[in-house]
């Protein structure tokens, strides 16, 4: 790969597991809301669990993978994802 290559798929990996991220907090505290919510029933909460655990999956997954790269794209994707995640907080 040249070095274009790699940061732009760096870059990418960054920005789907941002997003996978981004998931996995919206699912917890949808269910969360739900758990406390008395209007909710035991099936919409049931369907959160379910959404909140394949939400948690999917972020281990990639996870597992961006923990798994080679150097070279560990380095893209971590300074990407940083500065994603930085310019969040803003």
């Amino acid at each position: 790969m040249t070095e274009q290559q790699i940061k732009d798929f760096g870059q990418a990996l960054a920005e789907r597991f941002k997003q996978v991220s981004d998931e996995r907090a919206a699912a917890e505290i949808r269910f969360r809301e739900s758990i406390y919510s008395s209007t909710s029933t035991r099936y919409e909460v049931l369907e959160l669990v379910r959404k909140r655990d394949i939400a948690q999956a999917n972020y281990d997954t990639w996870d597992e993978v961006t923990s798994n790269l080679p150097p070279e794209l560990q380095t893209a994707f971590s300074e990407h994802y940083q500065k994603i995640k930085s310019t969040e907080a803003n």
